[in-house]
């Protein structure tokens, strides 16, 4: 397999991970309106559940990582796990910040929630291997019986499939009945709750959902790319998935996947490439700033992040509302 080929596949694996997480944090932000800022703390609950399902004991595995439990179980299981451990998680989130507070009090409480979670990882070494983070040995267990050029791409058929079968459960959430509830919560909580609708269940219910989404995120990414760590899960991380949602368009399905191709692949990717700029290499050395290029892919997904709420907040693809008896409501 060629460099670009391989690359290709990376960015095909990227973008698929990357596309179950918006998803889920466009049904909880976009859809709900819960203002979900730890959102990132979901994905990397699936990716250590994979993580510990997939390796033996410590002592099995090399012992020269820390962590609880350890399974040894095979891919399947180990996916599942990280999916429900994503839901579990976003649950917890929910609990802490949707009663009795307005959405940004409610994005304020779940942040918290990501710095503490990150801070208590990073302290806890025999937890998960503290601020080191583990490796998976065999690095890419699910299919490493098999010759690696053909498995990179029977992998890439692997996430396809979980994102054909996530985006058909996210439609349950946002088509249909139970789609209008939600936004009508989004819109006007007192309005839903006047009429019946218990809002911190559906919206716990959400957190759910939307947490599972994020956990296959992170299953099937540290599956990829053999390990995970504290680094790996910032909170600006959810700033970026949240930049992707509000470009693409908030509520619209089809709009976030516009969203996270532009934002994931092409931007956050693409300034990848400006290290090999001349121009750019002589301004980090004058201003000693070796991960400059890195700083301004975050800049640039700023700067979109403030242009389109200011200019465009419908997003690229505006939410369609739905048709009542051929009228459009």
């Amino acid at each position: 397999m060629g460099a670009w080929e391989y690359y290709l596949v990376v960015l095909l694996v990227y973008l698929g991970t990357d596309l179950l997480a918006a998803w889920g944090l466009n049904l909880e932000f976009g859809v709900t309106g819960v203002a979900n800022l730890g959102y990132i703390v979901t994905i990397a609950a699936g990716a250590y559940a994979y993580v510990i399902c997939t390796l033996g004991s410590p002592a099995s595995a090399g012992g020269f990582q820390e962590y609880v439990g350890g399974f040894g179980l095979p891919f399947p299981v180990a996916l599942a796990a990280g999916i429900v451990a994503g839901s579990v998680v976003g649950v917890l989130i929910g609990v802490t910040g949707l009663k009795r507070l307005r959405q940004d009090y409610q994005a304020i409480a779940m942040l918290v929630v990501s710095l503490m979670a990150a801070t208590v990882v990073t302290a806890d070494t025999p937890f998960l291997n503290g601020n080191a983070g583990l490796v998976i040995l065999p690095q890419f267990a699910p299919l490493s019986d098999q010759d690696p050029e053909v498995q990179r791409w029977v992998y890439v058929g692997i996430v396809a499939a979980v994102c054909v079968l996530g985006y058909l459960v996210l439609r349950r959430f946002t088509t249909g009945p139970i789609g209008r509830t939600l936004r009508a919560v989004r819109d006007d909580e007192y309005a839903a709750a006047a009429i019946g609708k218990d809002i911190v269940v559906l919206r716990l219910v959400v957190q759910a959902a939307g947490g599972a989404l994020g956990g296959a995120s992170g299953a099937l990414l540290v599956a990829f790319i053999g390990g995970w760590s504290p680094g790996a899960w910032a909170y600006v991380e959810t700033l970026a998935l949240l930049t992707a949602v509000i470009v693409g368009g908030m509520g619209n399905d089809r709009g976030v996947s516009v969203g996270t191709f532009l934002i994931a692949i092409l931007i956050l990717q693409g300034v990848q490439f400006l290290n090999d700029v001349p121009a750019l290499k002589a301004i980090e050395g004058l201003l000693n700033r070796p991960a400059l290029t890195q700083d301004l892919g975050w800049i640039v997904l700023g700067t979109l992040t403030i242009l389109f709420i200011w200019f465009r907040p419908q997003g690229i693809l505006p939410e369609r509302r739905p048709k009542y008896g051929g009228i459009r409501g």
